[in-house]
């Protein structure tokens, strides 16, 4: 157990099914430093369901939004999630997963329509954005810079050093998850240790991303030490060290909290 910090899960899907019962989960997630795990939304039928369970359990930070993998055929679900997070937005921590994905989802035009309206959604109520992007860094990037003061953090990041530094420019954290754990992630690597600290976020992305050499049915936010370890390694930075530094990042984003 750490002495005096404790590491925060930026992206963890603990509504889904795979990883319930929660409250062993939980207890595991405190016994190996865990300490909050933020909660993104989904779809529309998983709206609610990052709010109602961190009500229950307050370790559970809570979003809402729609990924692209999941967006409503009717684009009049839009006026659903934005009523939801007018509602609440004094719980929720940030809107999203939104985003662009070029591999899964509906055409790109329709994707771009859900982006767009996600982040003016997010910027009228001051929080920030949960992003989602497979190999689509470069437009992602374009729409970013028509939204000057977008804040929020690129999750799973996997990308070059100059995509990597075009989200930190935009004023936007990278998620580091399982992918830092792979022999085969060198550029990775290579590209995180171009931006700084301070733009760094642990994510496991679970129940999906299991960290390389992990034999289990899912993954799950009990293994974030292990992408912990991996990028301290990576980036040749004490553990303690990192781990100060990373927590502080995810509760200066998602709770706006000075951190010095």
């Amino acid at each position: 157990m750490r002495g005096f910090f404790m590491l925060i899960d930026s992206h963890c899907h603990i509504d889904f099914d795979e990883l319930a019962p929660l409250g062993p989960l939980l207890d595991a997630c405190r016994q190996v430093g865990v300490e909050a795990l933020v909660v993104p939304g989904v779809s529309l039928d998983h709206l609610s369901r990052p709010l109602e369970l961190a009500r229950q359990h307050p370790m559970l930070w809570p979003a809402a939004g729609f990924h692209p993998w999941y967006l409503p055929a009717d684009k009049a679900a839009f006026g659903v999630l934005e009523d939801f997070a007018r509602r609440h937005a004094g719980e929720l921590v940030a809107i999203g997963e939104a985003g662009l994905d070029k591999f899964k989802g509906p055409d790109a035009a329709t994707q771009e329509w859900w982006l767009e309206r996600q982040l003016e959604l997010a910027a009228s109520l001051n929080k920030p954005i949960i992003l989602h992007s497979v190999g689509t860094h470069a437009r992602l990037t374009a729409i970013l810079k028509n939204h000057p003061g977008a804040r929020g953090v690129v999750h799973a990041f996997s990308g070059s050093g100059e995509q990597a530094r075009d989200f930190v420019r935009l004023g936007f954290y990278l998620g580091v998850g399982g992918v830092i754990t792979r022999a085969s992630a060198t550029k990775t690597r290579q590209a995180l240790a171009q931006v700084p600290l301070a733009s760094l976020l642990l994510e496991t992305d679970a129940p999906s991303m299991l960290p390389e050499g992990i034999s289990a049915a899912h993954n799950s936010p009990a293994f974030l030490p292990l992408i912990h370890k991996a990028l301290s390694e990576a980036l040749q930075v004490p553990l303690d060290d990192l781990g100060l530094v990373l927590t502080a990042n995810a509760r200066r984003l998602f709770q706006g909290a000075e951190t010095g």
